[in-house]
């Protein structure tokens, strides 16, 4: 089959221009394997990061590096029809409408016209989803139903999301606004105010406006259980510390650097970030508030079902190109620009 792949490592922030078709071999299932004929792949940051090389700021992962001989086709979320079942699949059957996500080390991703991987990675699409809800659902939703886990009980907490008109940032602000939280305030650009009003923030602060810690603070006393950090960087840490009260609790999905993985990274520089990390999760848990870096798992399909699809809960979709090296190329664009708000989906023109 042909696949929009790689076949060398881009330059950072350059991997839009270096597309080209490939061969790859039409994969077959294995055992506890299904096979998928793709309908949409959504994109995320770190399909960039895993081609440029720049993943979690460069560190050595074991990740694949794209070559003429073994090609590099991304795609890590993807939603598609089941064409092909391996030894002891039972929750599936061929013709099925799925949608899941697939592990970068895999080299065959979403963007090719089938890809294959077990079955615990995929979950039924839903009746009243397209192929396009599906593929944008992966991974922000995953990553989504883990930081919630992490946060627990939310009866009347008072929560912040940074970043709220993201992929994931937009969920959260959705499953926060239909839980039992007191208030969900969203901060994100002036652009997307009314957005993040739309989808269930009770308030929303546009960044630009000054610091939003002290837009936010009420006299000087902190009265913030929650925050939740989508897009990382010291200066949102400092703006969380003006409001989380003692008990509470600080979780970022990126860490001190903004955008990690956008650029190559030192080993010194890394060490400096980990150090931070690791410090300031370990003092946290003795003075509070507390700090938690969440990360990517297996999702948890039973969450997701109960605390998203079953309470309408999708993903928002920035755009949908067309699988065609323009369209491509364009999404790739628009991905390493953050500008995006929510999901940007690259899409075959059957899909429905």
């Amino acid at each position: 089959m042909k696949a929009l792949g790689l076949i060398s490592r881009p330059p950072v922030g350059g991997t839009h221009s270096n597309f080209t078709w490939v061969k790859a071999h039409r994969p077959k299932p294995k055992k506890d394997q299904i096979s998928l004929q793709v309908k949409a792949t959504a994109l995320n940051v770190d399909d960039a990061h895993i081609a440029e090389g720049t993943a979690f700021g460069g560190i050595p992962m074991g990740l694949p590096k794209p070559s003429s001989k073994k090609p590099l086709i991304l795609g890590m979320d993807v939603s598609g029809i089941v064409d092909a079942i391996g030894e002891g699949v039972t929750d599936f059957r061929v013709g099925d409408r799925v949608f899941g996500v697939i592990y970068p080390w895999n080299r065959l991703g979403g963007m090719a016209p089938y890809c294959c991987a077990k079955v615990n990675q995929f979950h039924p699409l839903p009746k009243d989803w397209n192929f396009q809800d599906g593929a944008a659902m992966g991974v922000a939703g995953a990553t989504a139903c883990a930081t919630l886990k992490i946060l627990g009980d939310l009866t009347n907490k008072r929560c912040v999301v940074v970043g709220a008109s993201g992929s994931i940032g937009s969920i959260l602000v959705q499953a926060l606004s239909k839980s039992n939280t007191s208030e969900v305030i969203g901060i994100c650009s002036a652009a997307n105010v009314n957005y993040v009003m739309s989808i269930g923030a009770n308030r929303v602060i546009d960044y630009n406006t000054g610091p939003w810690g002290d837009l936010i603070a009420q006299g000087g006393e902190k009265t913030v259980d929650l925050i939740i950090d989508c897009i990382g960087g010291k200066d949102t840490e400092i703006e969380a510390l003006k409001l989380l009260n003692k008990d509470g609790h600080f979780v970022t999905l990126c860490g001190p650097v903004r955008f990690f993985g956008d650029e190559q990274t030192s080993v010194a520089s890394l060490m400096k970030i980990y150090t931070h990390l690791i410090t300031r999760m370990l003092f946290s848990r003795f003075k509070g508030p507390k700090y938690t870096l969440t990360y990517g798992t297996l999702p948890d399909w039973k969450m997701i079902q109960e605390t998203l699809i079953d309470n309408d809960i999708k993903s928002t979709i920035d755009n949908i190109y067309a699988y065609s090296e323009e369209g491509v190329e364009g999404a790739f664009k628009r991905l390493q620009s953050h500008r995006n708000r929510g999901k940007i989906v690259i899409s075959s023109n059957e899909a429905q």
